[in-house]
């Protein structure tokens, strides 16, 4: 069986729910893994959420994670700036990351053939598997 020693999962701070994280951080506990949680602040989407260090980060995911579930697991959280895909793959080569984890949001087919989706950059991007949870 495959072995996943780092973990990366992309959070999106200005997500409505923040169902993957909990699952994300599930499966590292599962796995016996280090998470590293990374959030990318994107210029070319106007700097949406004012987050620029690690700590706002580990505030998110401490409101959305149960205690319990953190207590055991190593995680690393980062922060970066750039178009997002780019990040997450960089992020992922530079700490020897064997899978990135991102939340999926479904969106209407008119939205899907205005806009590319973050996930689908990764997953063309990145030469890694990569778990696909939807965002509830």
């Amino acid at each position: 069986m495959r072995e996943f020693r780092n973990i990366l999962y992309a959070m999106d701070l200005d997500a409505e729910t923040f169902s993957s994280v909990v699952q994300a951080l599930e499966f590292a506990q599962l796995f016996g893994s280090r998470i590293h949680i990374l959030y990318v602040n994107d210029p070319q989407a106007g700097y949406r959420h004012p987050a620029d260090h690690e700590d706002a980060v580990a505030l998110k995911v401490k409101e959305a994670a149960p205690e319990s579930l953190l207590e055991n697991l190593e995680v690393v959280y980062a922060v970066s700036k750039g178009d997002i895909a780019k990040e997450i793959v960089q992020y992922a080569r530079e700490n020897r990351i064997d899978l990135i984890i991102v939340g999926h949001k479904q969106r209407s087919k008119l939205y899907a053939s205005m806009f590319d989706s973050t996930d689908v950059h990764v997953i063309d991007e990145a030469q890694l598997p990569i778990l696909v949870f939807p965002e509830a």
